[in-house]
């Protein structure tokens, strides 16, 4: 399932961990990695104050040298080990 994220700030982010995290408030989100390549950006994000999480991964794209969210679905076969392994330690128990 791939969720369309609506861009809450047309002008964008400085950052593509912001841009990701723009409609969460603080306290429920974790950055667990990103990886940028060029002018897109991965952000793998743990949601919630405390487990169970729910695990999002959100595609970002730079326009303009400001970053937008694009698109976002949980972690999947995709996910890179080292995200995974990093999610466990914070207390995920998903996959």
């Amino acid at each position: 399932m791939v969720a369309s994220v609506a861009w809450s700030d047309e002008s964008g982010y400085a950052t593509p961990e912001e841009a990701s995290c723009a409609d969460i408030p603080q306290r429920f989100v974790t950055v667990v990695g990103t990886e940028i390549d060029g002018d897109t950006a991965t952000v793998w994000l743990l949601t919630n104050d405390r487990p169970p999480f729910e695990d999002y991964q959100v595609n970002c794209v730079r326009d303009d040298r400001r970053w937008h969210a694009d698109s976002g679905f949980p972690f999947n076969v995709g996910t890179p080990e080292e995200i995974l392994e990093q999610a466990r330690r914070l207390g995920w128990t998903g996959q």
